[in-house]
C-alpha cells in the first residue's frame, strides 16, 4: 500500500523527497504519478522540511468558544516578534477531536488542552529551545468516564468469550438475528440497521471479503471513539473478528486518524495480544478460520470519514467519495464485499451476544460461563433503551459543567443528558442553542417553533407540546429524530446565552469550505460561496431587513442545490449552519427583522 510506505519514509526525516516518491513507486510497482496523486491530496504528507516548531490550533466549535482564534493570533504575533525564537510556525486547523477539553493545540504533534495563551506560549518557546513541557493525555479522560459504561461484558481482563461462543456453534444466522433483535444501528451518524449490513456481506458473491472499522472521527464535536479505543479497544477487535467470522471475511483494517497517537499505540498493542492469544491469525482459536487485522493510519482530511472516501484512501487513491450504488457490501475495498462500520458499532457486538436478558442501568453484568442461548441474544440491548432500542455513546461539549463521553439509554431527553450527566450548564447560564449533529445539522435555539418540525413526529414523541418546542425535551434517539425532523449525530455541542452564534456559523462554514475534497462542482464552489456569504453577513452588522431576506433566499437556494447535486454528505450539509443561523438567530444582525416575517 502506498500510504503506509510513504509514512515509513516520512518518519525518517519529517518530509518526503522526490527520491522517496520514486523509491516507493519502484518498491510497489506503481507508476510515479500514482504516488504523487496520494502525496498531493493528503495534508499530512510533506514535500518540504517542516518548521522546527509547528503549532496547530483547533478553530472549530468548542475550541472557538474557548477563544482558540484569539490564542492563535497571540501565538502568531509572538512568533513574528523580533525577540522570538526562530523556526516557529503557528496556524489554525480543523477539529482535533478534543472538544471536551478546549482549546486543543498540537505542538510538534504533542497534545496540549485547556491551556491559556500564556501557558501555550511557554510550551512553544520550550520546544523552540530544544526542550518541551509535559503534554496532556487522552487516557485520563477515558479512565474518568469509562467505569460507568455498560458496553463491556467482561468484569476483568477480556477473554474473547463471544468469539469462543460463536466458534462452538458457528451459525451466522444466529448472530445476524441477534443484531436484528437488538436493534443495533450504525453509530457513525447514518444510523443504518447493522444486521442488514452483515447479512448483505454474508450473501454477497465474491472473495476475498473485508471488514473495515471507521475510526477517522473528524466531525467537529465528536470524540467518543477516541475514548472507546483507549478504554475498550478489545471490544472493537472482538467485534471485527466476529464480523469476519460471520460474513466470511479474512482480513480487517481499523482506519484511524493520525492525530490519535495514544489510540494507535493502544490498538496495535491490543491486536498484538489478540494474535498471541490465537484470536487473530491463520486459525482463530484453532478453528481453521483465518482473520488478520491491522491498523491503517489516516494521512488526514475530514472527507476520509465518508465511508467510500475512506475505502479509496486504503486503496492508495485520493480520498474522493464514490458515486453510489454499488454499495460497499458488494463492491467495497478492492471492489470486493466489505463490512464497514463505526468503532462503537463493532464494540457493542460482544455484549449483545453474551448478555442475553441480563443487565441493568447501573452495573456491568458478566456473561455466564457458557454464554447465553442464541434465542436470548440481543434482548438485553433492545430493552436497555428509553422508549427506544439500546444504549449508545454521546460526545457532548461546549458550555457545560462536565463535558465528556457518556453512555446513556437511547431515547433519553437532551435536558436529562445536560443536567443528570453533564452537571448542567457552565456557571448556571441559560441555554441559547445546541448543535445535535456536530455542525452538520446546523443550530437549534433553546425554543424552536413547532412549524420547524414534522407534525406527525411531534404528535408521537412530544404530544401536546404547543407552538414552541423546548429543545431540552427532544429525545436522543435516531428513530425519533427522523420522525420529528432534526439531525442527530454522536457529537453534541451546547451553547450558553453568551455564545456568539454568528462567529460559530462563520467558523463552521469555513470548516466545510476548507474540508471539501473538490471532486464535485456543487460542493467545491457552493461551500466557498456559503463561507463568503457568512463573512459578508458578519461584516455588515447591522443589515437592513431587505438585505437579510435576500441573503436568506440565496442561501436556501444554494443549499437546496447542493443537497440534491453533491456526491456525498459534506456538500449536502455544508449550508445547514448558515441556514439555521438566518432562520433562528439573525435578529442580532438586522434592523427591523420583524418586517420580513
Amino acid at each position: 500500500m502506498i500510504v503506509p510506505a510513504l509514512y515509513q519514509r516520512q518518519r525518517t526525516r519529517g518530509f518526503l523527497t522526490e527520491a522517496d516518491l520514486r523509491a516507493v513507486a519502484e518498491q510497489l510497482g506503481e507508476p510515479l504519478y500514482r504516488v504523487q496523486q496520494v502525496v498531493s491530496f493528503f495534508p499530512h504528507f510533506r514535500t518540504k522540511p517542516p518548521p522546527a516548531v509547528e503549532v496547530l490550533v483547533c478553530r472549530d466549535l468548542s475550541c472557538q468558544l474557548r477563544g482558540s482564534r484569539d490564542i492563535c493570533r497571540a501565538l502568531q504575533a509572538r512568533a513574528s516578534a523580533a525577540d522570538s525564537p526562530t523556526g516557529v510556525h503557528v496556524r489554525e486547523v480543523s477539529c482535533l477531536g478534543r472538544c471536551d477539553r478546549a482549546p486543543a493545540v498540537l505542538i510538534n504533534e504533542q497534545l496540549f488542552v485547556s491551556r491559556t495563551a500564556d501557558n501555550l506560549r511557554e510550551a512553544v518557546e520550550a520546544f523552540a529551545r530544544g526542550g518541551s513541557l509535559p503534554a496532556d493525555r487522552d487516557q485520563d479522560t477515558a479512565d474518568k468516564f469509562s467505569p460507568a459504561w455498560q458496553i463491556d461484558p467482561y468484569p476483568g481482563a477480556p477473554t474473547y468469550s463471544a468469539v469462543e461462543q460463536y466458534l462452538r456453534d458457528p451459525q451466522p444466522e444466529h448472530v445476524i438475528k441477534a443484531l436484528e433483535t437488538a436493534g443495533l444501528l450504525g453509530m457513525g451518524g447514518a444510523g443504518g440497521r447493522t444486521y442488514l449490513k452483515w447479512s448483505d456481506v454474508l450473501q454477497a458473491e465474491g472473495s476475498p471479503k473485508y471488514v473495515v472499522c471507521n475510526g477517522d472521527e473528524s466531525e467537529p464535536g465528536t470524540f467518543k471513539d477516541r475514548d472507546i479505543l483507549l478504554a475498550k479497544p478489545h471490544l472493537v477487535v472482538e467485534g471485527m473478528i466476529l464480523g469476519g467470522l460471520v460474513t466470511g471475511a479474512e482480513r480487517g483494517f481499523v482506519y484511524i486518524r493520525h492525530e490519535y497517537h495514544e489510540q494507535i499505540e493502544r490498538l496495535e498493542a491490543t491486536i498484538g495480544e489478540a494474535y498471541r492469544r490465537g484470536v487473530c491469525g491463520p486459525s482463530v482459536l484453532g478453528s481453521g478460520r483465518r482473520f488478520d487485522l491491522e491498523v491503517f493510519v489516516s494521512p488526514g482530511g475530514y472527507i476520509c470519514g465518508e465511508q467510500t472516501a475512506l475505502i479509496e484512501a486504503i486503496e492508495s487513491k485520493r480520498a474522493e467519495p464514490r458515486n453510489r450504488p454499488p454499495e460497499l457490501q458488494t463492491n467495497g475495498l478492492f471492489d470486493k464485499p466489505t463490512l464497514l462500520s463505526n468503532v462503537e458499532t463493532f464494540a457493542w457486538v460482544p455484549a449483545i451476544l453474551l448478555r442475553g436478558l441480563e443487565g441493568g442501568d447501573n452495573a456491568a453484568v458478566p456473561p455466564s460461563s457458557q454464554g447465553s442461548a442464541p434465542s436470548e441474544w440481543g434482548k438485553w440491548f433492545r430493552q436497555a433503551g428509553r422508549k427506544a432500542a439500546g444504549r449508545r455513546m454521546f460526545s457532548i461539549a461546549g458550555d457545560l459543567a462536565r463535558p465528556g463521553v457518556y453512555e446513556v439509554p437511547c431515547g433519553i431527553l437532551l435536558g436529562e443528558l445536560i443536567d443528570d450527566y453533564c452537571g448542567g450548564m457552565r456557571d448556571g447560564l441559560a441555554l441559547q442553542a445546541v448543535a445535535l449533529s456536530g455542525p452538520s445539522g446546523g443550530f437549534l435555539p433553546a425554543n424552536v417553533p413547532a412549524s420547524a418540525f414534522k407534525a406527525e413526529g411531534l404528535a408521537k414523541y412530544l404530544p401536546g407540546s404547543g407552538s414552541m418546542i423546548d429543545v431540552r425535551k427532544l429525545p436522543l434517539d435516531v428513530a425519533a429524530s427522523r420522525a420529528i425532523g432534526f439531525m442527530l449525530g454522536a457529537g453534541l455541542t451546547i451553547y450558553a446565552v453568551d455564545a456568539d452564534m454568528l462567529a460559530q456559523t462563520i467558523a463552521t462554514s469555513e470548516f466545510y469550505k476548507s474540508e471539501s475534497c473538490g471532486k464535485c462542482v456543487p460542493c467545491r464552489i457552493g461551500s466557498q460561496k456559503i463561507y463568503d456569504l457568512a463573512l459578508r453577513i458578519g461584516s455588515s452588522k447591522p443589515m437592513a431587513a431587505a438585505e437579510l431576506q435576500a441573503s436568506r433566499m440565496v442561501v436556501n437556494l444554494l443549499g437546496g442545490t447542493m443537497e440534491t447535486t453533491s456526491i456525498c454528505g459534506l456538500g449536502q450539509v455544508a449550508s445547514n449552519a448558515l441556514r439555521s443561523y438566518l432562520r433562528y438567530f439573525a435578529s442580532d444582525v438586522s434592523r427591523d427583522l420583524d418586517a420580513t416575517r
